[in-house]
């Protein structure tokens, strides 16, 4: 039998729909007519397949599509699964009864598939989503969701994503006074996926050698006061101090950017002269099950995991 450690992340969604449309359309109308669009996709055994990456011309293909969403009427949420297809190297099977190895590829395409739950009971959606590393992401969900609809269905002109931490950003925002230390790990290729303006200004150089020796991750660990020293106001690293607001900012204001980081921790003094830490990817409000997968045979046992832990969140949280 096969135990995993489960982890589910929360995040808002909420759709702003075009001027002309605010009288007709809210958010959560815009949620239910995208999910309707795509359940009916379903029905008729179509699907609505998108290539998040089609207009990058140095990145493969990152193509997504839903494979299930059921409405639960009395419960006001949303059950989904979001499928990603796997590129790259192809994996074989072995035949029962053969001693030899099948391309998968001659029986269809490899999807990694990631089970999210939405609660439509506010005026904005409140999304608990699995953490699948190899599957799709929030940023990917929120990519599908503002496809739909904005451009198929040009109900809403945006969507606007925020991940609950436990410690909030906005807490180590005002906090801060000086950075010490961080350490960041990243995969080049996502680079790519950040805003302009911080991947022109702090990652230009990780780009560079990511293009250059192509690794499959890249580290980074920068030390600007020497452990234990006393900080004085002339040793305060204002460019440190500087970036690491930046990328906060962006964390908070457009969190697809925290999936661009596989580590991200920082070390820095208060304004009461405390060392504290912030580390990124522990902040997130999480919830963590150890699983004997083969209980979890459909999709409902999947929301039946999680289901008086979100009820709970929704309480306290929202």
């Amino acid at each position: 039998m096969s135990r995993e450690i489960l982890k589910f992340h929360f995040y808002s969604i909420k759709f702003k729909a075009y001027s002309k449309l605010e009288k007709e359309y809210s958010s959560t109308t815009i949620l239910k007519d995208a999910i309707t669009f795509l359940t009916n996709e379903l029905h008729k055994g179509q699907g609505y397949l998108i290539d998040k990456h089609r207009n990058r011309d140095n990145e493969g293909p990152r193509e997504l599509f839903m494979t299930s969403a059921v409405f639960m009427p009395k419960e006001r949420r949303i059950r989904c699964t979001l499928a990603l297809l796997r590129s790259g190297r192809v994996p074989k099977i072995k035949p029962v009864d053969e001693y030899k190895l099948v391309p998968i590829k001659t029986l269809g395409s490899i999807a990694e598939e990631t089970h999210f739950f939405i609660d439509y009971s506010r005026n904005y959606g409140v999304v608990c989503i699995e953490y699948n590393h190899y599957g799709p992401r929030m940023s990917d969900v929120e990519y599908y969701l503002r496809n739909v609809s904005r451009e198929k269905l040009k109900l809403a002109k945006a969507v606007d994503v925020n991940l609950y931490m436990s410690n909030t950003i906005d807490k180590t925002l005002e906090n801060l006074r000086n950075v010490l230390n961080m350490q960041i790990k990243i995969q080049p290729s996502k680079i790519a996926q950040m805003d302009n303006d911080v991947k022109g200004q702090y990652f230009t150089g990780i780009n560079t050698i990511g293009n250059r020796l192509k690794p499959n991750f890249i580290r980074v660990e920068t030390y600007f006061q020497t452990p234990g020293n006393n900080v004085t106001s002339k040793e305060l690293n204002k460019e440190a101090n500087s970036m690491v607001k930046t990328l906060l900012g962006k964390f908070k204001a457009r969190p697809f950017h925290i999936d661009c980081f596989d580590d991200f921790v920082i070390k820095y003094e208060d304004k009461e002269g405390n060392e504290e830490l912030f580390n990124l990817l522990r902040e997130k409000k999480e919830l963590d099950y150890d699983v004997e997968m083969s209980t979890l045979k459909k999709k409902r046992h999947w929301y039946e995991l999680i289901e008086k832990d979100f009820d709970e969140f929704m309480v306290k949280f929202n």
